[in-house]
Parts: structure tokens; sequence; C-alpha cells
């Protein structure tokens, strides 16, 4: 019990965090990749040719699925465009070539390509704060000379361009590597910049839905697609079919194949998919009301941040009752919500499993094997 009694007091309310901090545990690749399909193209090329792919929209700098475009202040965009009238070279571009078109998708200098776009693009950027060179506060790139326009042009930039048939979660791995600090991507804006198309949608379609945000106290942000990550890990283990042992880990592989199996659904697969997690979610609030998917401990403790591995394996497990079960287990509420807190105290291997190392294979088959448990002693009761 000593797991149990070390953390049940971790968090004492949810005003300052709304999801559990999660260990996920140790993860690393389950198979290697044939490195002759990882193909990475490098290119030393004049600035120039970046600045024409943006002017004709071949670099994709949507937000959408990535961490927001054009954060940086205009002083600091100033010294970017300093550093190149001082020749100064500048940090990699990484680009990844979607499958569907050629437009380019950055991996990494998404701010770099923002400041071009501001400057040299819409030519919205004033210069202001530079430090070595003298005369060029308040322009803009109309005002430059000849000279300082052919200097950006011609300056050269090193550009590295995934191949499109490199496997994605080969491109994922990659996404994480290179992408640069201050900021980073999260694991979901590198799913959603590798599944353009259904995929995304249908994640924030599912996001978006009233249930969803009532079942979650409307705590989960769409910032940085932190609601798409729950309902993407909704998606990933709802398609097992119930066949949980299929999960071998690691966790962002498991949710990558996930996400990308959403484009192989049928119509008719997706619409039901849909209905059962909006029956989930419905069911989830009606049992706990705005305590759902949060661990306690005791019926009058302080609220809990949201567990992610509890969102899942209940949600999930909810979605593959039959509507008669889900009405059977609302009339029985009072009795699922105390074996559930009975579990939090009293199961050791159960609590483990929602606390640390919550993507190991073992976590996650314990813990949707506990919750599927408790549900089937709660009908039958």
């Amino acid at each position: 019990m000593n797991d149990i009694n070390s953390n049940k007091n971790k968090y004492s309310s949810n005003e300052d965090t709304l999801i559990e901090d999660e260990d996920l545990g140790n993860e690393s690749l389950l198979k290697p990749y044939d490195p002759n399909k990882i193909k990475i193209d490098h290119q030393n090329i004049n600035l120039g040719s970046i600045i024409d792919n943006l002017i004709h929209d071949e670099i994709d700098l949507n937000p959408d699925f990535q961490r927001e475009g054009d954060l940086w202040s205009d002083s600091k965009k100033s010294q970017l465009i300093e550093s190149i009238l001082l020749g100064l070279p500048l940090p990699s571009f990484y680009f990844s070539e979607d499958e569907n078109s050629k437009v380019w998708q950055v991996v990494d200098g998404l701010q770099r390509l923002s400041t071009f776009k501001s400057f040299i693009v819409d030519k919205k950027l004033k210069l202001q704060g530079f430090e070595f060179l003298k005369g060029y506060d308040n322009k803009s790139y109309d005002d430059l000379s000849r000279e300082d326009v052919r200097k950006i042009s011609a300056f050269k930039v090193n550009v590295y361009i995934i191949d499109k048939q490199t496997p994605k979660n080969v491109k994922f791995l990659i996404f994480k590597k290179v992408n640069t600090a201050g900021l980073i991507l999260t694991s979901q804006e590198m799913r959603h910049a590798l599944n353009q198309g259904m995929p995304t949608k249908f994640l924030k379609k599912l996001a978006d839905l009233e249930d969803f945000k009532k079942a979650t106290d409307y705590k989960i942000p769409s910032k940085r697609q932190e609601d798409r990550d729950f309902t993407n890990r909704f998606v990933a283990f709802y398609l097992l079919n119930g066949n949980i042992e299929k999960y071998e880990g690691t966790l962002d592989e498991f949710l990558n194949n996930g996400m990308g199996k959403i484009a192989d659904l049928t119509s008719e697969e997706i619409l039901n998919l849909e209905e059962n997690f909006k029956s989930a979610m419905k069911l989830s609030y009606n049992i706990f009301g705005n305590d759902a998917f949060r661990k306690r401990f005791y019926p009058e403790d302080p609220r809990k941040p949201i567990t992610k591995a509890l969102f899942d394996t209940i949600s999930v497990n909810f979605a593959w009752l039959t509507e008669s079960e889900r009405k059977e287990l609302l009339l029985r509420k009072n009795i699922i919500k105390a074996k559930l807190i009975n579990s939090f105290r009293g199961d050791e291997l159960f609590f483990r499993s929602i606390s640390t190392g919550t993507a190991t294979p073992s976590s996650v088959k314990i813990r949707f094997a506990k919750i599927k448990l408790i549900i089937q002693n709660t009908l039958k009761q």
C-alpha cells in the first residue's frame, strides 16, 4: 500500500493543475526500421528559393497542426533579418514532404519562416532594434536597398527534406529529435503534422463535442492539441475492439498508428465510433459528474486533476458496452462509484497502473481489466 499512501495527497485540488502529470515509464521502439526506407535529402539553397515557396503556398505554416506560428516579437524578428544582412549562419530548416501534395510541412524553423513571410511576403514587419547595423529602424522590405534585397535572396540556408516514403513512426521520431528548444512541438502536434486530412478533422470533431467538454468539466485546453490528445487516445484504444492484449507499446507509436487507422474506416464505422464516444462521455458525466476521470480516495476529498490513464480506460470500456448495459450501469451509479473509490484505496496494482509507468503494456492491461471487472460486477448487483 506504500504507493497509494504516498500519492493520494499528491494533489489537493484542481485549481493549479487541470491534468495530472503522466509518468509513462520507459518507452523504446518496438522494432527496427529498414534504413533504406529512411530518406532525408540535404540541400544548401538560396533563401530566395524558400521565399518563392512561401509566396506560392508550397510551405504549410498552418498552426492547426503546428505549434502556433508568428509568435516572435517584432524585435526578435528584426534580429533575424539583421543576422542575415550580416551574413551570420542560421540553424538548419527541416521539412517533411506531404504524402498527398507537393507542399512541405514544417518540422523545425516555423518562427523563422513566419518572420520571412511577415517581412518579405506580406510586408507587414517594420524593422526595429538592430544591434550592429544603423539606419534600419522602421524600414519595411520595400524600403531596403537593392544590395540588401539581393543579399537576403542569395543568403545560403541548409535545408533537410524528409521523403514522403519514410515510415510515419520514423518521421515522428525525427520530429522529436530535431525540433529545437523554446517552442517545441507536442507529440499530438507531431501526429497532426503526419496525418493531415480525415484523421485530424475527426479528432477535432470529437474534441469539439459538447459531451466531451462537459464530461471533462471544460478543463481540457485546445491549445497545443491537448484536447485532441485525449480523443486520439480514445480512438486508438477503442479500435482494439476489446482485445487489449494487442497493445504492445510504445504509447507514441500506438497513438500514431491509431490516428492513421481513422483514414481506413468506412463512413459507417466513423459514425458508430462517434456515437459510442458520445455515449461514453454522457455516461461518464451522468455517473461521476464533474469528478469524471479523476482519482478519489474518499467521498469527502477535494477534487483531483484529470488523469489521462483513467480517461482512456473508463471512456473506452463505457464505449464498448451495449446501450442496454449503459442504462443498467447508470441505475447503479452509486455502486460503481463506491467500487472505484475502494479500488483506488485498496488495489495497489490498479493504482500503479494509473499512476506510474502508465504506458507500459502491463499497466494498460491491468487498468483496462480492472475497470472491465468493476463494470461487470456492478451490472450483476
